[in-house]
């Protein structure tokens, strides 16, 4: 392997989050095939060509009983802290990596490919920050109290996906203007780069890279999972 072709990327999983909108389990835990579903997002990760290291963020109370997890070690990932927000956990992913570029990506995010690491992390590389973006297909409704109050043009919006990526560089320049545990909160990295004054590019992203948010979004993420399973089957021999 020449030194261009090299892993360049750190993918930084966050699982410091406590699932309260799921109303159950820690849906990070809920397992498929005897490993939990963030079991999974690691191995995405890890067979990705351009990542080199794995960081996960777990919660205080979780972080040492992770790291014996024999699915962390079977990647070769360091577990450190979060914090309370999204960017505080972040920004203790960041500060463990001394990669060129890192890939920040939700460990609710099972059905993620390692194909799109790779992509993110070029176009991080190439462009300073990147993150995969897919279309809305349907029409949009704002609502309040329960009533239409807009039909929103569904013309040019995209659903943002993680991982987001960015040159580790480029994200401690922003973390210079915006402090990541200052007060402001920020929706994900995306929106403080933006804000410091950077340019974030895009990628296509996966329909299938769903986020497991809700109740009842682990059925769809195991369907999907049990698809990929079968299709990875090597078939029977024919006897002739």
């Amino acid at each position: 392997m020449s030194v261009d072709d090299a892993p360049f990327a750190d993918a930084i999983i966050l699982a410091a989050g406590s699932s309260t909108r799921m109303r159950g389990p820690d849906k990070l835990l809920l397992e498929f095939g005897g490993l939990p579903l963030i079991a999974w997002t690691l191995r995405a990760a890890a067979r990705a060509s351009n990542v080199r290291n794995i960081i996960v963020v777990a919660h205080a109370d979780r972080a040492s009983a992770l790291r014996d997890e024999p699915w962390i070690r079977e990647v070769e990932a360091t577990v450190v802290v979060g914090g309370g927000r999204r960017q505080d956990s972040v920004a203790s992913g960041v500060e463990a990596s001394q990669a060129e570029v890192v890939l920040i990506h939700d460990g609710a995010r099972p059905l993620v490919n390692p194909e799109l690491f790779d992509s993110v992390a070029l176009a991080a590389r190439a462009h300073g920050a990147a993150v995969p973006v897919v279309a809305v297909p349907e029409s949009m409704r704002r609502l309040v109290d329960g009533k239409i109050v807009e039909i929103v043009d569904k013309t040019g919006l995209f659903r943002s996906q993680t991982p987001h990526g960015a040159r580790r560089e480029l994200l401690l320049e922003a973390y210079a203007h915006l402090d990541p545990r200052g007060p402001e909160t920020f929706i994900d990295e995306t929106s403080l780069v933006q804000s410091a004054g950077f340019v974030v590019s895009t990628v296509v992203g996966d329909p299938t890279n769903l986020k497991l948010t809700l109740p009842g979004d682990e059925k769809l993420a195991f369907a999907i999972l049990e698809g990929r399973a079968r299709a990875d089957e090597v078939p029977p021999s024919v006897s002739v």
